[in-house]
């Protein structure tokens, strides 16, 4: 008589494989999804301060160059702050706002540098005006849920 199936020892042990693979491999997928948010804040700075670039070059003379607002690069700059046959935009989807450190997709969060050189920290609301104009942005100083250091060492603060 020929028997069919597994004995309980080759069952164990199979599953003693498998949860020690398993156990290997969940650190592998945090360090996945960390890279590709590393990789959408990179793609998000320059997506911001590109934006900020084409604004300063549409403007006229009139005044400060520099966009009021972070959510002004998503609006279309007025009639009569165009120069002349220059795209009115807007420069930046509205989606491209968010920090992916943040927690939310939708989140804003950034210390903003406006052009007389001063750092805003840790902004929390893109419809905030700055006197001086935005001219830069980075991730927060202070970090955001706790990152503050990508996987290779360097400080998101510093990108």
């Amino acid at each position: 008589m020929q028997r069919r199936g597994f004995s309980l020892i080759e069952l164990v042990t199979v599953l003693t494989i498998l949860l020690a693979l398993s156990y290997f491999a969940l650190p592998a997928f945090d360090i996945v999804q960390v890279k590709s948010r590393e990789k959408l804040l990179r793609q998000r700075l320059f997506d911001i301060r590109r934006a900020v670039d084409v604004y300063v070059k549409v403007r006229n003379s009139s005044g400060n160059p520099y966009p009021p607002s972070i959510a002004s690069l998503t609006d279309v700059v007025p009639d009569s702050l165009l120069r002349i046959g220059a795209d009115p935009g807007p420069f930046l989807a509205a989606g491209n706002l968010g920090n992916p450190f943040s927690g939310t997709d939708d989140g804003f969060i950034w210390d903003i540098r406006d052009t007389d050189g001063v750092w805003h920290k840790a902004q929390a609301n893109s419809k905030i005006n700055y006197a001086a104009g935005v001219y830069d942005v980075r991730f927060p100083e202070d970090g955001v849920s706790g990152w503050k250091r990508a996987i290779d060492e360097t400080y998101y603060k510093d990108w």
